[in-house]
C-alpha cells in the first residue's frame, strides 16, 4: 500500500465507558463496606394508660419555658443560662421527684428544645415532659 503523506494521522479516541464503570464499582464497594454512626434515639413515650399513671402533686412539677432561641431558660420567674451547670444541678435536686415540663415559645428550634431536655437528663432529672412543642398556631 502506498503511504499517503498528505493526510494527517488519526488519533484513537479514548472511551470513558470503562472508567465510569470502574468508578461506579468503587462507589458501590465503599458504600457497602463502610459503617455509619448509629442514630441516637430519644425515647419519648406519648401516652400512658390511665391505670399506670401515678398522681403527682401539682407543686412537685416544674415548668421550664424557652423563649426565642437564646441560651437561657425561665424557671420560677428566674433566668438560668445553659452554661450555668450548678444552677441546673440545684434546680434538679430541689424538684427531684417532680416532672420537668418544657414549654417552648414560637420560634424556638427543635435543637434548642432537645438541648434543654438532654441537659436536664444528664443532671439527674427522672421525668422530662415536652408540652406544646408542636402545637398548631392559633388562627384569627
Amino acid at each position: 500500500m502506498p503511504l499517503n503523506l498528505s493526510q494527517p494521522k488519526r488519533k484513537n479516541a479514548i472511551s470513558l465507558t470503562p472508567l465510569i464503570d470502574v468508578v461506579f464499582i468503587l462507589l458501590l464497594f465503599f458504600m457497602l463496606t463502610s459503617t455509619f454512626v448509629p442514630w441516637r434515639l430519644v425515647d419519648t413515650p406519648l401516652s400512658v394508660a390511665a391505670d399506670q399513671q401515678k398522681p403527682l402533686e401539682e407543686k412537685a412539677n416544674l415548668i421550664l419555658t424557652l423563649k426565642h432561641n437564646d441560651d437561657q431558660v425561665w424557671a420560677n420567674d428566674q433566668v438560668i443560662r445553659f452554661s450555668d451547670q450548678s444552677r441546673f444541678h440545684a434546680l434538679i435536686e430541689e424538684h427531684n421527684e417532680g416532672v420537668f415540663i418544657i414549654q417552648a415559645d414560637a420560634g424556638v428550634t427543635l435543637q434548642t428544645l432537645m438541648h434543654l431536655a438532654d441537659r436536664l437528663k444528664l443532671n439527674g432529672a427522672k421525668t422530662v415532659s415536652i408540652a406544646n412543642a408542636f402545637a398548631m398556631p392559633e388562627t384569627k
